[in-house]
């Protein structure tokens, strides 16, 4: 499951458990709909393989690469996680300035990541700092079509 190291403050939080564990894809592939494919700048997938990554983001593990990442999907830059009807919203986690994970805001306004290989969970924003992801440093945003 989860572990409170890796996590502090998941428990205090909460979450939902929404998935069961699968390696298929990755916590910046689930932020952006796509539960076929490992996404990642750099290095391999799970399989070994290299990872995908979009072709007109550059490959290297910085804010820079990921805001593009996520650019390519009509997604721009806002100034926080605020719930806004008729938007969805990502957030970039990062310690530092290097990203460790991405998560994607649900229409009821709740945050859903995946953690690595682990499960899906439907939570707040906050649960999952202050552990190895570090903090939510980077929103994005896109309508959502009608």
């Amino acid at each position: 499951m989860l572990d409170p190291i890796e996590f502090p403050r998941i428990k205090a939080e909460g979450f939902d458990r929404t998935s069961d564990p699968t390696p298929a894809y990755n916590c910046v592939a689930w932020a952006a709909n796509d539960q076929a494919r490992w996404w990642w700048p750099i290095g391999p997938d799970h399989s070994g393989c290299e990872a995908f990554w979009p072709k007109k983001a550059p490959r290297k593990n910085t804010l820079k690469a990921f805001t593009l990442a996520f650019k390519t999907l009509k997604y721009e830059q806002c100034k926080d996680g605020t719930f806004e009807k008729g938007f969805e919203k990502i957030a970039i986690y990062a310690i530092g300035t290097t990203p460790t994970h991405a998560a994607r805001q649900l229409p009821d306004g709740k945050w859903t990541h995946k953690i690595g290989r682990n499960i899906d969970i439907s939570t707040t924003l906050s649960s999952v700092e202050e552990g190895i992801y570090g903090k939510a440093v980077r929103f994005m945003k896109r309508k959502i079509p009608k």
